[in-house]
């Protein structure tokens, strides 16, 4: 569940649920030891210093000609979703590094703030949760630099590779299992404290996360790798069988010959087709279901897939696959042609 927190310089911001708790909880810790005045101004300064790192992100990017389609907000900080891969390593570089140098600036104006609010009182309440907040930004800034995707320290790095063997490829993956290692480092480091009696469960959570979204990174350029000479045309299946929605599972199954290795078929409404059937849905329905079943049940609509011509490069479309349903639908004046299987698609990517 996510909250819009509206536009700004016409980017959608939204807030996940998961940043709630963390709100909660900076707020009971802060509430034990200063007003309720500093721990609202401590709370709302975080989150803004998580929004002005994206931003950062965000501003340079659209400077380097690539659009940020959403801002999001959650609970382990936030990410600016960009629209495209950024044209050069300079580019990748300094979209990566605008991240940091955003928290550096925030720790740099916190640490101001602090120097020149009143010690006394409320004001020296806030003054303390800023100077707070000026460490932890600085701190945020050090470790995002670190060399290892999904860091902003990871981004540069496969810029620079990049630049010295000109493969984005081959850097996507040296970055990412440089990630491998940073991860594992953190896990290992936060399970030792713990044996030491010093609990670490969110340094431990951070661990897991880079550690994870690295080998993601990994095998998402891997991918890529196996793709990237790879036509829509060269693996599409033509010519769609057409079923009227109102057909049965058991009819379906009954003329499966019809689908072919397709093994989707386009569902059709007055003679107009609306979406398509993937025949493992079909499938999967209890037997003593099919008759009661309907094709409008299963059908999605075309938008729902990735939609290409026949020339351009199956690795052009990985990132909006469904990973568990992957096609990609072959498009020729508009119209669906045809479509590449699941079963194709698996075997290329691996998956």
């Amino acid at each position: 569940m996510t909250l819009s927190l509206g536009r700004i310089v016409g980017i959608p911001v939204r807030l996940h649920w998961s940043a709630l708790l963390v709100a909660a909880y900076l707020a009971y810790s802060l509430g034990s030891i200063v007003s309720l005045v500093a721990v609202a101004v401590g709370v709302v300064c975080f989150g803004l210093s998580i929004l002005f790192h994206e931003l950062g992100h965000a501003l340079v990017a659209s400077r380097c000609g690539v659009a940020t389609t959403s801002i999001d907000l959650w609970a382990l900080g936030g990410v600016a979703r960009l629209a495209s891969e950024a044209p050069a390593p300079k580019e990748e570089a300094m979209i990566a590094a605008a991240g940091p140098s955003a928290s550096a600036l925030s720790s740099f104006i916190c640490g101001i703030a602090w120097w020149v609010l009143p010690v006394q009182g409320v004001p020296g309440e806030i003054g303390r949760v800023l100077l707070w907040l000026a460490y932890l930004n600085a701190a945020l800034a050090v470790f995002n630099m670190l060399p290892g995707s999904p860091l902003d320290g990871g981004r540069v790095l496969r810029a620079a590779r990049w630049k010295v063997h000109g493969d984005r490829l081959r850097a996507s993956r040296e970055a990412g299992r440089s990630g491998v290692v940073v991860g594992s480092l953190i896990v290992l480091v936060a399970v030792a404290l713990s044996i030491r009696g010093q609990s670490q469960l969110s340094l431990l959570l951070v661990g897991f996360f880079v550690l994870g979204n690295a080998r993601a990174e990994v095998a998402f350029a891997e991918m890529q790798q196996r793709s990237k000479s790879t036509q829509v045309g060269s693996l599409s299946w033509r010519f769609l069988a057409e079923f009227d929605e109102r057909t049965s599972v058991a009819e379906l199954l009954g003329d499966v010959v019809r689908v072919g290795e397709a093994e989707a078929l386009a569902a059709t409404s007055e003679g107009q087709p609306v979406g398509l059937v993937l025949l493992e849905h079909a499938f999967r329905i209890p037997e003593e279901e099919r008759d009661s079943t309907l094709l409008t049940d299963l059908v999605r609509p075309f938008s729902a897939f990735p939609q290409a011509s026949s020339e351009e490069n199956v690795s052009d479309f990985l990132s909006n696959l469904d990973p568990i349903d992957p096609v990609i639908l072959l498009i020729n004046n508009g119209k669906v042609e045809g479509l590449i299987p699941p079963s194709r698609l698996r075997t290329l990517l691996g998956i």
